[in-house]
């Protein structure tokens, strides 16, 4: 590799995006320690392209739970909105468990071989979906997405950590979480343009089918030595080679103020945002009579434009401010989850379709400002033999606090306040007079309702609560952040 040694660029400057390394060690030492900038770019936009792959299989679900929840005779399977919720969950359950498992193996063995396993696996179940003929077989399908998707999601990030300084770091996850939302957003436009026009089983094949190609791009990626982008000598980062974590380190995790309140903090914010895109689609059409394939065109579009102005705002504003404010890292995500709550109530509520739009786009340009900025502090006050266990088990703890279990409630929300009963309970009646009332169920050929709005307004004390916890744990992210340094400067 080209590597050539220079300094750490000095705090008061915030934008180079190349290795940075102790100056006082020779280039011979250097010879593997840190990828060149041109390799660390080249890596950057491989892993991009899996992640964008990776939300694209894993969201092209929402396009066509339009199409599974209708019954058999109009070409749906007839699945229950808590069933079709259901399949959102069993993914995340899989994604969630197998997390830290493969996270544990990410701290010791190659990473890029460990990354084609991941991408293969989550192609190959996501191209099974298009041939199920039932719910059960949809079930076995969505456990192995998340097995393969669990693979790839804990390992690629820490792999970029050492390939990038740390001064960079809150914009690199901006920039590579970027790919989250806009795979989405690619998912659901795709996925519901091709449902409409060939069926629903074509749409998990066209979005399944490039991830088998691009499977193998991962064994031709570096794998740098962990810890590379603190910027530690080569003593220090043979030292820092050695180390393995033992149980007193994975426990020390759950004792890091910082690092619970990242992920607290993260939980929330999914069980909101990974709720909102599983049903808007639906919620769109069903509810507001927008045309299934203009309702993810106009949500995919709305998410992507959203996710670069949102995740370039948070990594921005975040790695700005937090050269004399490192709190900024909780402080900027906080701010921003309270700000959201107001836009998404417009968002649901708004009868015309500028209010609906404008309300839609900004809340989730607010809520994907989180995203950046609460991954750089979980890397930030995680040791580098740690951080793919810290991002494995933040993983589990996100999903089975947030998005595993929003989808499915609001499912069974948006059925049981369809039905003229639960509407006459005290809370029907409340619902009845903010406007959430039932609509008639799309494709059902019995005149079954639904309220799916009422489902969907979960998401608003989810958002609260995220932004408060960020807020709570800004104090401690100076000193967290301050004590790894320590340790890097002292003993690698």
């Amino acid at each position: 590799m080209d590597a050539q040694p220079h300094r750490d660029p000095p705090e008061t400057n915030p934008d180079p995006p190349s290795p940075s390394v102790d100056p006082s060690v020779s280039n011979d030492d250097l010879t593997g320690q840190l990828m060149s900038r041109r390799v660390a770019w080249w890596s950057f936009t491989i892993l991009f392209g899996m992640t964008l792959l990776d939300y694209m299989d894993r969201n092209v679900l929402s396009a066509v739970l339009l199409n599974l929840t209708a019954d058999v005779e109009s070409g749906g399977l007839g699945l229950t909105n808590e069933q079709g919720g259901s399949l959102v969950a069993v993914f995340l359950v899989s994604y969630s468990v197998i997390s830290p498992l493969m996270s544990w193996a990410g701290d010791r063995y190659r990473r890029s071989r460990l990354l084609f396993i991941g991408v293969a696996t989550w192609s190959l179940a996501t191209v099974a979906c298009g041939f199920a003929q039932s719910y059960e077989q949809l079930i076995v399908a969505r456990c192995f997405l998340g097995f393969g998707e669990a693979t790839y999601g804990c390992i690629a990030p820490t792999l970029l950590i050492d390939l990038f300084p740390r001064t960079f770091r809150s914009r690199l996850m901006s920039l590579f979480y970027l790919a989250m939302p806009l795979g989405g957003a690619l998912g659901i436009t795709i996925g519901g343009a091709v449902a409409s026009r060939y069926g629903w089983s074509w749409a998990f094949l066209v979005v399944g089918a490039p991830g088998l190609a691009i499977a193998f791009l991962a064994l031709l990626l570096p794998d740098p030595p962990r810890g590379a982008g603190d910027g530690l000598s080569a003593e220090n980062l043979a030292r820092a080679a050695l180390r393995r974590a033992g149980w007193s380190d994975y426990l020390a995790l759950f004792t890091n103020r910082s690092y619970v309140k990242s992920v607290l903090g993260m939980a929330f914010y999914t069980f909101a945002i990974g709720g909102l895109l599983v049903w808007m689609p639906k919620f769109l059409t069903a509810t507001r009579g927008l045309d299934q394939g203009r309702a993810t065109l106009m949500l995919g579009a709305i998410t992507c434009v959203a996710a670069i102005l949102g995740m370039a705002l948070g990594g921005w504003l975040s790695d700005k401010l937090a050269l004399t404010r490192p709190g900024a890292l909780f402080v900027v995500p906080g701010v921003a989850m309270l700000l959201a709550i107001p836009f998404v109530i417009l968002g649901l509520f708004a009868q015309s379709l500028p209010l609906m739009t404008l309300g839609i786009f900004a809340a989730e340009v607010l809520m994907f400002v989180n995203t950046g900025p609460c991954n750089a502090a979980i890397a930030n006050v995680v040791m580098p033999h740690l951080r793919a266990v810290s991002f494995g088990v933040s993983v589990f703890f996100i999903h089975f606090l947030g998005d595993i279990w929003s989808p499915v409630l609001m499912g069974r929300l948006a059925d049981h306040f369809g039905t003229a009963e639960a509407m006459a309970t005290p809370t029907g009646r409340w619902l009845s007079w903010i406007g959430a009332t039932p609509t008639l169920k799309f494709g059902s050929t019995t005149g079954a309702a639904e309220n799916l709005l009422a489902g969907l307004l979960i998401v608003l004390p989810a958002l609260l609560v995220s932004g408060l916890v960020l807020l709570s744990g800004a104090r401690d992210l100076k000193r967290d952040t301050q004590k790894v340094q320590d340790r890097l400067r002292s003993a690698g």
